[in-house]
Protein backbone atom coordinates (compact mmCIF):
# COMPACT_ATOMS: atom_id res chain seq x y z
CA UNK A 1 0.00 0.00 0.00
CA UNK A 2 2.60 2.58 0.60
CA UNK A 3 4.45 1.56 -2.37
CA UNK A 4 1.40 2.46 -4.10
CA UNK A 5 0.65 5.76 -2.56
CA UNK A 6 4.76 6.61 -3.08
CA UNK A 7 4.30 5.51 -6.92
CA UNK A 8 1.59 7.55 -7.10
CA UNK A 9 2.87 10.84 -5.27
CA UNK A 10 6.08 9.98 -7.43
CA UNK A 11 4.05 10.20 -10.92
CA UNK A 12 2.38 13.47 -9.52
CA UNK A 13 5.09 14.96 -8.91
CA UNK A 14 7.15 14.31 -11.95
CA UNK A 15 3.97 15.51 -13.73
CA UNK A 16 3.86 18.85 -12.08
CA UNK A 17 7.83 19.13 -12.27
CA UNK A 18 7.83 18.59 -15.82
CA UNK A 19 5.07 21.05 -16.28
CA UNK A 20 7.84 22.91 -14.84
CA UNK A 21 10.67 22.39 -17.25
CA UNK A 22 11.23 24.52 -19.74
CA UNK A 23 12.22 24.10 -23.62
CA UNK A 24 12.68 26.31 -26.42
CA UNK A 25 9.80 27.91 -27.13
CA UNK A 26 6.98 25.66 -25.33
CA UNK A 27 5.07 26.22 -22.91
CA UNK A 28 5.52 23.53 -19.71
CA UNK A 29 1.70 22.20 -20.88
CA UNK A 30 2.49 21.68 -24.12
CA UNK A 31 6.06 20.40 -23.77
CA UNK A 32 4.74 17.92 -21.65
CA UNK A 33 2.15 16.87 -24.40
CA UNK A 34 4.61 16.63 -27.01
CA UNK A 35 6.48 14.29 -24.52
CA UNK A 36 4.10 12.37 -24.16
CA UNK A 37 3.45 11.92 -27.86
CA UNK A 38 7.27 10.95 -28.49
CA UNK A 39 6.81 8.29 -25.78
CA UNK A 40 3.21 6.91 -27.86
CA UNK A 41 5.26 7.37 -30.91
CA UNK A 42 8.11 4.83 -29.50
CA UNK A 43 5.61 2.27 -27.49
CA UNK A 44 2.88 1.76 -30.54
CA UNK A 45 5.40 0.71 -33.56
CA UNK A 46 7.62 -1.21 -31.02
CA UNK A 47 4.46 -3.16 -29.89
CA UNK A 48 3.35 -4.10 -33.68
CA UNK A 49 7.03 -5.26 -34.31
CA UNK A 50 6.88 -7.77 -31.37
CA UNK A 51 3.60 -8.44 -32.43
CA UNK A 52 4.38 -9.54 -36.21
CA UNK A 53 7.10 -11.76 -34.12
CA UNK A 54 3.98 -13.81 -31.87
CA UNK A 55 5.47 -16.77 -33.57
CA UNK A 56 8.37 -16.63 -31.57
CA UNK A 57 7.11 -15.65 -28.61
CA UNK A 58 6.05 -17.68 -25.50
CA UNK A 59 2.30 -18.30 -24.56
CA UNK A 60 2.66 -15.92 -21.44
CA UNK A 61 4.93 -13.59 -23.71
CA UNK A 62 2.44 -13.24 -25.76
CA UNK A 63 -0.43 -12.69 -23.41
CA UNK A 64 1.81 -10.00 -21.77
CA UNK A 65 2.70 -8.07 -25.09
CA UNK A 66 -1.49 -7.79 -25.32
CA UNK A 67 -1.76 -6.38 -21.98
CA UNK A 68 0.90 -3.99 -23.19
CA UNK A 69 -0.39 -2.83 -25.88
CA UNK A 70 -4.02 -2.44 -24.03
CA UNK A 71 -2.40 -0.26 -21.58
CA UNK A 72 -0.49 1.64 -24.20
CA UNK A 73 -3.66 2.53 -26.30
CA UNK A 74 -5.47 3.30 -23.71
CA UNK A 75 -2.81 6.03 -22.20
CA UNK A 76 -2.46 7.15 -25.51
CA UNK A 77 -6.05 7.64 -26.01
CA UNK A 78 -6.18 9.46 -23.17
CA UNK A 79 -3.36 11.86 -23.52
CA UNK A 80 -4.33 12.87 -27.31
CA UNK A 81 -7.76 13.85 -25.80
CA UNK A 82 -6.40 16.38 -23.22
CA UNK A 83 -6.46 19.60 -24.48
CA UNK A 84 -3.00 21.72 -24.08
CA UNK A 85 -3.31 23.47 -21.04
CA UNK A 86 -2.70 27.36 -21.09
CA UNK A 87 -2.04 27.77 -17.13
CA UNK A 88 -0.67 26.02 -14.17
CA UNK A 89 -4.35 25.54 -13.19
CA UNK A 90 -5.17 24.33 -16.21
CA UNK A 91 -2.60 21.62 -15.63
CA UNK A 92 -3.77 20.81 -12.59
CA UNK A 93 -7.49 20.29 -13.84
CA UNK A 94 -6.35 18.23 -16.66
CA UNK A 95 -3.10 16.29 -15.50
CA UNK A 96 -4.86 14.76 -12.65
CA UNK A 97 -7.87 12.83 -14.39
CA UNK A 98 -5.20 11.44 -17.36
CA UNK A 99 -3.54 10.13 -14.62
CA UNK A 100 -6.39 8.72 -13.07
CA UNK A 101 -7.22 7.12 -16.44
CA UNK A 102 -3.78 6.04 -16.73
CA UNK A 103 -3.78 4.37 -13.29
CA UNK A 104 -6.98 2.92 -14.04
CA UNK A 105 -5.55 1.16 -17.70
CA UNK A 106 -2.72 -0.28 -14.92
CA UNK A 107 -2.57 -4.13 -14.28
CA UNK A 108 -2.98 -2.97 -10.70
CA UNK A 109 -5.51 -4.41 -8.33
CA UNK A 110 -8.80 -3.06 -7.67
CA UNK A 111 -7.96 -1.89 -4.44
CA UNK A 112 -4.45 -0.41 -5.49
CA UNK A 113 -5.91 1.54 -8.14
CA UNK A 114 -8.76 3.13 -6.09
CA UNK A 115 -6.05 3.77 -3.53
CA UNK A 116 -3.74 6.00 -6.21
CA UNK A 117 -7.36 7.69 -7.68
CA UNK A 118 -8.21 8.57 -4.23
CA UNK A 119 -4.24 10.18 -3.77
CA UNK A 120 -4.05 12.02 -7.08
CA UNK A 121 -7.64 13.06 -6.18
CA UNK A 122 -6.24 14.36 -2.74
CA UNK A 123 -3.10 15.79 -4.38
CA UNK A 124 -5.35 17.45 -7.39
CA UNK A 125 -7.54 19.19 -4.54
CA UNK A 126 -4.33 20.27 -2.23
CA UNK A 127 -2.96 21.78 -5.37
CA UNK A 128 -6.13 23.43 -6.73
CA UNK A 129 -6.24 25.10 -2.54
CA UNK A 130 -3.02 26.29 -2.81
CA UNK A 131 -3.12 27.90 -5.80
CA UNK A 132 -6.71 29.71 -4.54
CA UNK A 133 -4.72 31.20 -2.01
Amino acid sequence: MKKVLLAAALAAGALLLSGCATTTSLTPSENLAKQVQKACAVVQPTILSLKAQSAQLSQEQVEDLVKADGIATKVCAAAATVPVPTSVTDLIQSAFPVLIQIVNAAPLLPSDKATVSVALTAAQVALSVALAQ
